[in-house]
């Protein structure tokens, strides 16, 4: 069944797009778990932190290194080139400090399970409520959900509570040194029937960037039901054109574009619907 997400009605009662989600710089990676006061906003809403890898200094690595599990410094071992090395570390240091800031639990003591197409999730003793939140008498938030997704030097970080989420980073340069019968090749292999006819009809100008705004979009939906590189990209038909939120038929998940944080790169964001 071929799963298609539309532009939202400018009558639909979702929330707006500010109300889905909070963007945080993150301006140094150290900052990330400095402080556990939760609001009751932050609970309804998408945090959304993105990072810039390659200014992490070699003091602050060193500080997110010791975090990092086994598997996780044996996988940086094995990168080719340090700039490669460093920005994984630099983001699953901070992946375990957001993470661990939410949680009021040390990032070293975090531990994760992985879906049938290795999507990590927290494991399940991390369902719990949220210290701050439990005094205040509401009720336990369960599971915290997040995503990442990084490009280039950038980092984007996706945390919910008991709303699957999926984010995704590009960086149009992929798309810029491909010849433009390659990107036609692409396109066929990525984009439904539907959309690859409406993306035909588009002036050669403006191809490379519905595309990348198309599979942004794509892989943020793939990521948050778990398919993530598995999924029939093809069977998701979303919008081509510019539209800062788009919403499933159903209206079980919806999708925002990000804010990119370079010029050149595409974001966007899949998350269900708060019930």
């Amino acid at each position: 069944m071929r799963e298609a997400i539309q532009s939202m009605p400018e009558n639909n009662s979702t929330p707006t797009l500010a109300a889905q989600f909070i963007l945080h710089d993150l301006a140094s990676p150290l900052t990330a778990w400095t402080t556990t006061a939760h609001a009751a906003a932050e609970l309804r809403t998408v945090q959304i932190w993105q990072a810039a890898l390659d200014v992490v200094s070699d003091a602050q690595l060193a500080a997110l290194t010791p975090s990092l599990d086994a598997p996780e410094r044996q996988r940086a071992a094995r990168f080719q080139f340090e700039r490669d090395r460093r920005r994984f570390v630099a983001a699953r240091g901070i992946l375990r400090g957001l993470l661990g800031r939410a949680l009021d639990v040390p990032p070293a003591a975090l531990t994760f399970d992985y879906g049938p197409q290795g999507k990590p999730t927290l494991a399940a003793r991390f369902s719990a409520a949220v210290p701050s939140c439990a005094a205040a008498g509401q009720q336990p938030q369960g599971e915290l959900c997040f995503n990442v997704s990084h490009s280039g030097g950038w980092a984007l970080f996706a945390l919910a509570w008991n709303r699957a989420v999926g984010i995704d980073l590009e960086a149009g340069e992929r798309l810029a040194a491909r010849h433009p019968a390659e990107l036609a090749r692409l396109a066929a292999r990525i984009l439904s029937a539907r959309e690859l006819a409406l993306w035909q009809t588009l002036p050669v100008t403006l191809r490379r960037a519905a595309f990348l705004r198309a599979w942004t979009r794509k892989e943020a939906y793939a990521k948050a039901t778990g398919a993530g590189i598995f999924a029939a990209l093809d069977r998701v038909e979303v919008a081509l054109d510019p539209a800062p939120s788009l919403s499933f038929p159903d209206g079980a998940w919806l999708l925002h574009d990000l804010p990119a944080p370079a010029s050149g790169y595409a974001a966007a964001l899949a998350v269900e619907r708060w019930q």
